[in-house]
């Protein structure tokens, strides 16, 4: 028994330490891509349909992978997942085409829907807190990735060249992928099936359910509009690139503090507190977004959307982690598609909205928040 703790302590810390790496990977990478595109001498409009790939294939791939992780083992997608990452990192420092980042952005999302669903329901499972300290510990540790990921591309970018993201970011996830196969030890299956899937009844769980998928759609639309359509909204108001930058690290920032106090606000009140509270700050940040137009207030509103995006994603992945029973890839291949699948709506409807007034989204966003509430 004391060898089995401390293979799942050991599985535990791995698999807390590979988020935090592939979540700053992914921020290294995300900032190089269209850098080394544009040096390639992509137009603006190659550089969209880059970035829509990998949205197009974060909105159904995580469910599918989530799906089959759920019959075979959890440690194969992990691996398979960090080793086809630092593949695709390798193709990157390659390529000389910019038609070709397109295949290559496809498989590097492939990857990344196949790391998450794997990693969050493996971490459910062989934790030894509860679900929701088990998912604290999991929401800081790639949420302070967030903060530091573009930072060190931007500054890898500056220093050693465009390449440099690349080829570093190989190397670490392809030595994830090798220790993955040596730290992850994984449960029996058998030992899932018995599993109580709740305390709560089969109608509160649907509701809970419905609840969470609802927040998830929300947060992540309106995630869509504030990181793909409000920095050219900004800079089109007079606001410098790097305040830009410094607005969205708040955002960051306020998402990480959410993310230590939402399970000690649901105890004190209950999931639907959170998430009605949650859907209020995310309608606030909008209308404060919608009639803003200095650096301050956009801060502002920025600080409210980190706070209020936190708190609804930490309190819905933990409703549909816990109240799924055994079925951990499914629940966590559901979350994380929906995210993908509010991304891709969100940038698609803003961007159709912004054609009548640059601030359309964000009272687009207002309006979605109230209906939700």
């Amino acid at each position: 028994m004391k060898r089995l703790n401390c293979g799942k302590s050991l599985t535990s810390s791995f698999l807390l330490a590979s988020a935090f790496l592939m979540q700053m990977l992914t921020g290294i990478v995300g900032i190089a891509v269209p850098i080394y595109a544009a040096e390639l001498g992509a137009s603006p409009l190659l550089l969209g349909f880059i970035g829509a790939t990998g949205g197009l294939i974060y909105s159904f791939m995580p469910l599918a992978s989530g799906v089959l992780s759920d019959r075979f083992k959890k440690k194969a997608f992990v691996f398979t997942s960090t080793f086809l990452y630092g593949l695709s990192c390798l193709l990157y420092s390659i390529v000389e085409d910019p038609y070709m980042l397109i295949p290559v952005k496809a498989l590097e999302w492939v990857s990344v829907a196949l790391f998450w669903p794997s990693v969050e329901a493996l971490l459910v499972e062989v934790a030894e807190v509860n679900v929701e300290e088990t998912l604290r510990r999991f929401n800081l540790s790639w949420g302070s990735a967030t903060i530091v990921g573009p930072m060190i591309g931007g500054s890898l970018i500056s220093i050693l060249g465009v390449k440099t993201p690349f080829t570093t970011s190989s190397v670490i996830s392809l030595t994830l992928a090798f220790l993955a196969v040596i730290m992850v030890k994984e449960r029996l299956k058998s030992k899932l099936v018995g599993e109580s899937e709740t305390l709560a009844s089969t109608e509160n769980r649907s509701v809970s359910i419905v609840g969470a998928i609802v927040e998830i759609l929300l947060f992540s639309s309106i995630g869509g509009v504030i990181f793909n359509l409000f920095p050219a909204y900004a800079v089109s108001l007079g606001i410098p690139a790097y305040t830009v930058g410094l607005i969205m690290l708040i955002n960051g920032l306020f998402r990480l503090i959410a993310f230590f106090e939402t399970y000690k606000i649901e105890a004190k009140f209950s999931r639907r507190f959170v998430f009605l509270t949650g859907s209020l700050i995310m309608a606030f940040a909008s209308a404060l977004t919608a009639i803003g137009s200095t650096a301050l207030i956009f801060a502002i509103s920025f600080a409210f959307f980190g706070f209020g995006a936190g708190i609804l994603y930490a309190s819905s992945i933990a409703t549909l982690l816990k109240d799924w029973g055994a079925k951990k890839g499914y629940a966590s291949g559901l979350f994380e598609s929906l995210i993908g699948a509010g991304y891709f709506l969100g940038s698609l409807t803003g961007g159709f909205v912004s054609e009548y007034a640059p601030n359309a989204p964000y009272i687009l966003g207002l309006s979605i928040s109230l209906i939700v509430c």
